[in-house]
């Protein structure tokens, strides 16, 4: 009860606010309460149009790279990041889509060995999934170029196939995607601000939200985040 009583004490305060301000308070409660905008999918929806059917994707990356000990073990890392974000957009979305847990393929990965040389559609219908997300990635890095290590700008250059099992003259071939982080209007974090391990733990936080929005829709607010 008290916690209503407050609510509604803020609410009437933000109306008067809004109101002394020559806004109309009625039209500020339409905003409050309405959805928030989404954009599409970049490439593909995975959710399916009918929202009681349930579909599975597996997150494939692979990537031979001579790395930097920061960055030793990020291939798992992006995997996790895109199955945590589209995890995330599903719920915010109401799609009902099932995402394999990095860990369990993780786990694959260590009992095969050749699994880079296997088929990745053999992998997805290992899982029994609808779909693969095969990233490749080609580079990272997270420092700036030419700085000496002394500032801080996380670069990826990464190629995303998606495989739909079900359909195969449907699946997206390869496409390029890179980011950078932050970009280049946004100050620079130096050294001094955060550990190495600090900052790539942001940065590929932020590559697999980048990569989640390639396959399915995000509110507009997410703007924020992007390059």
């Amino acid at each position: 009860m008290i916690i209503l009583k407050t609510f509604w004490r803020s609410l009437a305060l933000m109306m008067l606010a809004f109101s002394i301000a020559g806004c109309n308070p009625f039209t500020m409660v339409n905003f409050l309460l309405m959805d928030d905008p989404k954009h599409e999918a970049e490439l593909q929806s995975l959710a399916s149009k009918d929202k009681k059917a349930e579909k599975k994707v597996v997150i494939l990356t692979y990537g031979k790279l001579d790395l930097r000990p920061e960055l030793i073990n990020s291939d798992r890392e992006i995997g996790y990041t895109v199955e945590k974000n589209l995890k995330s957009l599903a719920n915010i979305n109401g799609d009902k889509l099932s995402v394999v847990p990095n860990r369990k393929v993780e786990e694959y990965k260590s009992k095969h060995s050749d699994w880079a040389e296997r088929d990745p559609a053999e992998i997805g219908k290992h899982f029994k999934a609808d779909y693969v997300i095969y990233l490749e990635i080609n580079s990272l890095g997270i420092y700036e170029l030419g700085s000496g290590g002394t500032l801080y700008r996380g670069r990826a250059d990464i190629n995303i196939s998606l495989l739909d099992l079900k359909n195969p003259d449907e699946s997206q071939p390869s496409r390029n995607f890179t980011c950078q982080y932050p970009k280049e209007s946004r100050m620079q974090v130096t050294s001094t601000d955060q550990s190495p391990m600090e900052f790539r733990q942001s940065f590929l936080d932020y590559v697999g939200k980048r990569i989640s929005w390639k396959f399915a829709a995000r509110p507009t607010r997410d703007d924020f985040y992007a390059d």
